[in-house]
């Protein structure tokens, strides 16, 4: 049984060792050139300059380009029928016609070409009748992330033969933000859900970080010991920082801290999932 689940396990990868979207794919404010109506043709990912980009799956590498300009330095690999580009590289570790698996270094991160900043740009396209188009890679990327917890949690409980004393759950987020003293527990157990896929994601799992909550001088993420010390660095880092008379609402309030690149669209997410629960 577990030599099935490593197979599965090693047929797949994430493209960095964690994921945080900061930019949709669709529609947007170009952020070189600000211009209204841009169409950005995949996600930005956040990374530290000079993280390890990974192949999610086997393929071939189509193409490699170095350039300082659009998606600067970038790699094309072909899954047969799909292909994913990743742009703004930096040190590029394959060759055009290399097979590769899953979790092959294919370059490191970097901010080449049109790019404010450091981040991993992933398009994606499907062979659909013969032609290449463009597709939203946020869905497969959400459900690979998904995929491989379920395969890390089959292992962990085939390993241990037992689950957790205090499983994170949403009935048990709402208990222990009562008991730290969350204000808005609704709509931070909406922030909780967008920033981890419902507790799926790496960084939720491996540093029981909920929320995203992110160190910038450290260029990473913050590490907890629980994800209940994580609601209470919540209230400690960012809820600590509302004013009621500076802030009309809660949303008010994430928008003038700044928790997301993009603002409305997150405050949108926000408030879609909160009024679900």
């Amino acid at each position: 049984m577990m030599m099935e689940l490593l197979n599965r396990r090693t047929s797949v990868a994430l493209p960095l060792d964690f994921i945080h979207i900061t930019s949709d794919y669709g529609y947007r404010q170009d952020p070189v050139t600000f211009v209204k109506g841009t169409f950005h043709n995949g996600i930005d990912l956040r990374c530290a300059k000079g993280s390890l980009v990974y192949a999610m799956m086997p393929g071939v590498i189509e193409k490699v380009v170095y350039s300082e300009s659009g998606y600067g330095h970038h790699v094309i690999i072909n899954h047969i029928g799909l292909r994913i580009l990743y742009g703004h590289l930096g040190l590029i570790a394959v060759r055009e016609g290399d097979i590769v698996s899953a979790g092959t270094i294919v370059a490191l991160s970097s901010d080449t070409g049109k790019s404010t900043g450091p981040h991993l740009h992933i398009r994606a396209e499907r062979l659909i009748d013969g032609e290449w188009k463009s597709i939203n890679p946020e869905p497969f990327i959400n459900h690979l992330n998904s995929y491989i917890c379920s395969l890390q949690e089959e292992m962990e409980n085939l390993h241990f033969a037992s689950r957790p004393d205090r499983p994170l759950n949403l009935h048990n987020l709402f208990k222990v933000m009562k008991d730290c003293g969350v204000l808005f527990p609704k709509i931070v157990a909406a922030q909780y859900c967008l920033e981890t896929g419902y507790g799926s994601s790496n960084v939720c799992r491996n540093y029981n970080n909920l929320f995203g909550l992110y160190n910038s001088s450290s260029h990473d993420y913050y590490r907890f010991r629980s994800w209940e010390e994580s609601v209470a660095g919540y209230v400690r880092m960012i809820q600590r920082r509302y004013n009621p008379k500076k802030d009309k609402d809660y949303y008010a309030f994430l928008k003038r801290i700044g928790y997301a690149e993009n603002m409305d669209s997150y405050n949108a997410k926000v408030r879609a999932i909160a009024n679900t629960l």
